[in-house]
Protein backbone atom coordinates (compact mmCIF):
# COMPACT_ATOMS: atom_id res chain seq x y z
CA UNK A 1 0.00 0.00 0.00
CA UNK A 2 1.54 3.46 -1.10
CA UNK A 3 0.59 5.09 2.39
CA UNK A 4 2.54 2.24 4.53
CA UNK A 5 5.46 2.80 1.88
CA UNK A 6 5.22 6.43 3.22
CA UNK A 7 5.09 5.15 7.08
CA UNK A 8 8.30 4.03 6.69
CA UNK A 9 9.61 7.55 5.49
CA UNK A 10 8.60 8.59 8.78
CA UNK A 11 10.25 5.93 10.72
CA UNK A 12 13.15 6.91 9.29
CA UNK A 13 12.70 10.24 9.94
CA UNK A 14 15.30 11.13 12.46
CA UNK A 15 17.56 7.95 12.82
CA UNK A 16 18.35 9.81 16.71
CA UNK A 17 14.78 9.94 18.30
CA UNK A 18 14.14 6.08 18.56
CA UNK A 19 10.75 6.31 20.68
CA UNK A 20 9.73 8.87 18.10
CA UNK A 21 9.81 6.39 15.74
CA UNK A 22 7.82 4.13 17.43
CA UNK A 23 4.80 6.98 17.80
CA UNK A 24 5.36 7.26 14.16
CA UNK A 25 4.97 3.56 13.28
CA UNK A 26 2.06 3.16 15.35
CA UNK A 27 0.43 6.22 14.11
CA UNK A 28 1.38 4.82 10.35
CA UNK A 29 -0.21 1.76 10.88
CA UNK A 30 -3.28 3.21 12.33
CA UNK A 31 -3.99 5.09 9.31
CA UNK A 32 -3.22 1.84 7.05
CA UNK A 33 -5.45 -0.24 8.64
CA UNK A 34 -8.37 2.10 7.99
CA UNK A 35 -8.03 0.73 4.21
CA UNK A 36 -8.03 4.50 3.14
CA UNK A 37 -6.08 5.14 -0.07
CA UNK A 38 -4.49 8.07 -0.59
CA UNK A 39 -5.86 10.99 -2.59
CA UNK A 40 -2.90 13.41 -3.45
CA UNK A 41 0.39 14.12 -3.46
CA UNK A 42 2.01 17.01 -4.10
CA UNK A 43 4.46 20.48 -3.07
CA UNK A 44 4.24 23.53 -2.76
CA UNK A 45 7.17 26.09 -2.52
CA UNK A 46 7.28 30.08 -1.84
CA UNK A 47 9.86 32.15 -0.49
CA UNK A 48 10.16 30.67 3.20
CA UNK A 49 9.68 27.15 2.32
CA UNK A 50 9.55 24.07 0.65
CA UNK A 51 6.82 21.01 1.21
CA UNK A 52 5.77 17.75 -0.14
CA UNK A 53 2.89 16.25 0.92
CA UNK A 54 0.60 13.44 0.89
CA UNK A 55 -3.02 13.06 1.79
CA UNK A 56 -6.24 11.98 1.26
CA UNK A 57 -9.42 14.18 -0.32
CA UNK A 58 -9.98 17.02 1.44
CA UNK A 59 -13.11 18.17 0.04
CA UNK A 60 -15.27 15.05 0.93
CA UNK A 61 -17.15 13.84 4.38
CA UNK A 62 -15.32 11.01 6.64
CA UNK A 63 -11.91 9.77 7.91
CA UNK A 64 -8.90 11.57 6.53
CA UNK A 65 -5.17 11.85 6.72
CA UNK A 66 -2.30 13.63 5.78
CA UNK A 67 1.77 13.41 6.11
CA UNK A 68 3.64 16.37 5.43
CA UNK A 69 7.81 16.90 5.25
CA UNK A 70 8.52 20.63 5.54
CA UNK A 71 12.37 22.74 4.65
CA UNK A 72 12.37 25.96 5.54
CA UNK A 73 15.10 28.26 4.20
CA UNK A 74 15.70 29.67 8.17
CA UNK A 75 16.97 26.06 9.18
CA UNK A 76 13.59 24.28 9.65
CA UNK A 77 12.42 20.98 9.20
CA UNK A 78 9.25 19.65 10.25
CA UNK A 79 8.07 16.10 9.55
CA UNK A 80 4.20 15.64 10.93
CA UNK A 81 1.61 13.04 10.28
CA UNK A 82 -2.09 13.50 11.25
CA UNK A 83 -5.77 11.77 11.04
CA UNK A 84 -9.18 13.82 11.55
CA UNK A 85 -12.61 13.47 10.50
CA UNK A 86 -14.01 15.88 7.68
CA UNK A 87 -17.80 16.71 7.94
CA UNK A 88 -20.30 18.85 6.43
CA UNK A 89 -21.45 22.12 8.06
CA UNK A 90 -24.11 23.79 5.80
CA UNK A 91 -21.84 24.62 2.69
CA UNK A 92 -18.70 24.46 5.12
CA UNK A 93 -16.21 21.79 5.09
CA UNK A 94 -15.00 21.56 8.57
CA UNK A 95 -12.01 18.73 9.04
CA UNK A 96 -10.92 18.49 13.12
CA UNK A 97 -7.34 15.87 13.68
CA UNK A 98 -4.72 15.63 15.63
CA UNK A 99 -1.33 14.54 14.56
CA UNK A 100 2.18 13.74 15.52
CA UNK A 101 5.38 15.48 14.13
CA UNK A 102 9.55 15.35 14.61
CA UNK A 103 10.76 19.37 14.31
CA UNK A 104 14.51 20.58 13.86
CA UNK A 105 13.82 24.31 14.27
CA UNK A 106 16.05 27.53 14.28
CA UNK A 107 15.88 27.89 18.11
CA UNK A 108 19.42 26.92 19.43
CA UNK A 109 17.77 23.94 20.97
CA UNK A 110 18.35 19.56 20.23
CA UNK A 111 15.24 18.63 18.13
CA UNK A 112 11.83 18.70 19.06
CA UNK A 113 9.15 16.06 18.98
CA UNK A 114 5.03 16.13 19.88
CA UNK A 115 1.83 15.83 19.04
CA UNK A 116 -0.83 18.61 18.12
CA UNK A 117 -4.13 18.85 17.34
CA UNK A 118 -6.13 21.15 14.06
CA UNK A 119 -9.05 22.25 12.16
CA UNK A 120 -9.36 22.64 8.14
CA UNK A 121 -12.20 24.66 7.04
CA UNK A 122 -13.26 25.14 3.31
CA UNK A 123 -15.77 26.93 1.57
CA UNK A 124 -16.24 26.91 -1.59
CA UNK A 125 -16.36 29.91 -4.12
CA UNK A 126 -20.12 30.53 -5.76
CA UNK A 127 -19.99 30.22 -9.52
CA UNK A 128 -15.87 29.66 -9.42
CA UNK A 129 -16.62 25.49 -9.86
CA UNK A 130 -14.21 23.41 -7.80
CA UNK A 131 -12.87 26.08 -6.29
CA UNK A 132 -12.19 26.55 -2.35
CA UNK A 133 -11.01 29.23 0.45
CA UNK A 134 -9.76 27.08 2.89
CA UNK A 135 -7.99 28.16 6.36
CA UNK A 136 -6.10 25.60 8.09
CA UNK A 137 -4.67 26.25 11.89
CA UNK A 138 -2.68 23.67 14.47
CA UNK A 139 -1.18 24.39 17.53
CA UNK A 140 0.80 21.97 19.71
CA UNK A 141 1.50 23.10 23.37
CA UNK A 142 3.58 22.74 26.09
CA UNK A 143 2.24 19.64 27.92
CA UNK A 144 2.54 18.05 24.27
CA UNK A 145 5.61 18.51 23.67
CA UNK A 146 9.39 18.46 23.99
CA UNK A 147 11.98 20.91 23.87
CA UNK A 148 9.70 23.05 22.12
CA UNK A 149 7.42 26.13 23.33
CA UNK A 150 3.86 26.18 21.69
CA UNK A 151 4.11 25.12 17.98
CA UNK A 152 2.05 27.61 16.02
CA UNK A 153 1.15 26.78 12.23
CA UNK A 154 -0.97 28.67 9.98
CA UNK A 155 -2.18 28.28 6.59
CA UNK A 156 -4.76 29.98 4.53
CA UNK A 157 -5.54 30.35 0.29
CA UNK A 158 -6.79 28.92 -2.61
CA UNK A 159 -7.41 25.51 -3.75
CA UNK A 160 -8.55 24.81 -7.22
CA UNK A 161 -9.30 21.52 -9.10
CA UNK A 162 -8.80 22.22 -13.11
CA UNK A 163 -8.97 18.60 -13.71
CA UNK A 164 -9.75 15.40 -11.92
CA UNK A 165 -6.22 14.61 -11.65
CA UNK A 166 -4.76 17.74 -10.36
CA UNK A 167 -5.05 20.72 -7.50
CA UNK A 168 -3.61 23.92 -7.29
CA UNK A 169 -2.79 25.97 -4.76
CA UNK A 170 -2.07 29.55 -3.39
CA UNK A 171 -1.83 30.92 -0.31
CA UNK A 172 -0.13 32.03 2.58
CA UNK A 173 1.83 30.56 5.84
CA UNK A 174 3.36 30.67 9.00
CA UNK A 175 4.97 28.70 11.18
CA UNK A 176 6.15 29.68 14.78
CA UNK A 177 7.52 28.85 17.94
CA UNK A 178 6.80 31.33 21.29
CA UNK A 179 9.26 32.44 23.15
CA UNK A 180 9.89 31.28 26.81
CA UNK A 181 11.20 32.74 29.65
CA UNK A 182 12.01 35.83 28.12
CA UNK A 183 13.22 34.88 25.19
CA UNK A 184 11.88 36.18 21.84
CA UNK A 185 9.42 34.37 19.51
CA UNK A 186 10.29 31.88 16.92
CA UNK A 187 9.20 32.98 13.26
CA UNK A 188 10.39 30.57 11.15
CA UNK A 189 7.87 30.38 8.12
CA UNK A 190 6.17 33.64 7.28
CA UNK A 191 5.23 33.98 3.15
CA UNK A 192 3.41 33.34 0.36
CA UNK A 193 3.16 29.84 -1.70
CA UNK A 194 2.07 27.90 -4.87
CA UNK A 195 1.19 24.55 -5.24
CA UNK A 196 0.35 21.95 -7.33
CA UNK A 197 -1.04 18.04 -6.21
CA UNK A 198 -1.56 14.86 -8.18
CA UNK A 199 -4.83 13.19 -7.44
CA UNK A 200 -4.79 9.50 -7.54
Amino acid sequence: MLFFSLCLVFVRANNKEAKMKKHYLVLGLTMASTGISAAEMGVKGGSDFFAAAINSEKTTSGLQYGAEYINGHRQTQLVEANLGYGFKLGELQVAPRVGMFWADLDTGKSSSQGANAGIRLMAPLPYAGQTWLYLDYSLAPDITTRNLHHLHQLEAGIYYQPASWLTLSSGYRYLSSDGKYGEKDQRLIDGLFIGAAYRF
